[in-house]
């Protein structure tokens, strides 16, 4: 299992799957790299696919609160370097399209294009408000409070009442597997921390950005402040699902992605 040791005294775990243009794929707060599992037998058909456990979560290191989504979007590009790949397709959901937000900003030369699914640019108060509790819950060790209040915000009402044994098995996994309070506390304090709305103009790849119309804690109000400021971008919203549609309804996402990905300009 691949590890790479980082300048900052981080290690990050990371995987490969499939052949082709490398594509590198950011999870969310809290999530491993399997929270792409469900898109993988799609993705990994036609590309490279890399996934990794940022900072905080899985087999990476823990560090103490205090980072940022910029050091973290670093973290991404130690991970490519890594994997020998000097240029990437990338995509990030929520969290992570915001570290897919600053890898591109801090690293241009290295994305070929970018996936902003599900993510903001600047916290609003409901965000930000959801994002405290969440880390305060996290920081006092309250781990069955920030995982019910995790799935009451990341799921659509419809999906979660009619999907009684998945989101127990998701509560089971968020709270025996997902990262430890620690790690959930520094994520989500870079996350309330993170701004990129001012420098998105500076994006200048092929970009598509997606979110849902039933998403209770990233409104696509985030979406559409993204699309004005990035020339050229494609938006896209998902009806009838919550916050994570690639869980909610993985193939559709899957395809969105990989209809995005098929339609660049070879080379």
């Amino acid at each position: 299992m691949p590890f790479v040791k980082l300048p900052s005294g981080v290690e990050i775990f990371y995987e490969t799957q499939g052949e082709g243009p490398p594509l590198l794929l950011v999870s969310g707060t809290g999530h491993d790299h399997t929270f792409w599992s469900a898109q993988l037998p799609l993705l990994s058909a036609d590309y490279r696919c890399i996934v990794f456990d940022n900072r905080g979560v899985g087999r990476s290191t823990a560090p103490a609160p205090g980072y940022s989504l910029a050091d973290m979007a670093d973290d991404a590009a130690g991970v490519l370097d890594a994997a020998d790949v000097e240029r990437a397709h990338v995509m990030g959901f929520s969290m992570g399209g915001h570290i897919s937000t600053e890898l591109t900003l801090r690293h241009p030369g290295r994305v070929v294009s970018l996936g902003l699914h599900h993510t903001w640019a600047r916290n609003c108060p409901r965000l930000g408000s959801f994002q405290r509790a969440r880390m305060r819950f996290a920081a006092r060790g309250e781990r069955e409070a920030l995982v019910e209040l995790s799935l009451l915000g990341l799921y659509s009402h419809a999906f979660y009442d009619a999907n009684a044994d998945v989101m127990e098995q998701k509560r089971q996994w968020l709270t025996e597997q997902s990262g430890v309070d620690l790690g959930w506390e520094g994520q989500l304090r870079a996350c309330l921390e993170g701004d990129t709305l001012e420098r998105l103009h500076q994006i200048q790849v092929p970009t598509l950005i997606t979110c849902s119309d039933r998403d209770l804690i990233v409104d696509p109000h985030h979406a559409k402040e993204i699309h004005e400021r990035i020339e050229g971008s494609k938006l896209m919203i998902m009806e009838g699902t919550g916050h994570v549609a690639l869980i909610e309804r993985p193939d559709a996402f899957a395809r969105i992605c990989h209809e995005f990905l098929a339609s660049l300009p070879s080379g």
